[in-house]
């Protein structure tokens, strides 16, 4: 599968499971493979808790993620924890390998 297919399943919403490589530039480590076995793209719920919580972020000066620019997505867990994951470093979507 190429990486276009990947993350048009991704955006799509549905459970998948991933396998992806770490890497952190800024501080130089890395290289730990990570297993997610079930998790999907973190979405709002609607649209009056999404403005709740850009109000409260804005009071609270929080960074914008800039998923967009520095090509992340966060991906939703079943016990609602969320990670961060660049696709480009994803090995393997649903078991088949991305390349």
């Amino acid at each position: 599968m190429d990486l276009r297919r990947c993350i048009e399943i991704i955006e799509g919403g549905s459970w998948v499971s991933l396998r992806f490589i770490t890497a952190d530039i800024k501080k130089g480590v890395g290289g730990k493979v990570i297993e997610l076995t079930k998790a999907r793209i973190a979405r709002k719920r609607n649209e009056q808790l999404a403005k709740a919580e850009n109000e409260i972020e804005a009071r609270m000066n929080k960074k914008n993620p800039y998923h967009n620019l520095n090509f992340t997505r966060n991906m939703e867990l079943p016990n609602k924890q969320i990670r961060k994951v660049h696709p480009i470093l994803i090995t393997h979507l649903n078991g088949e390998q991305v390349v």
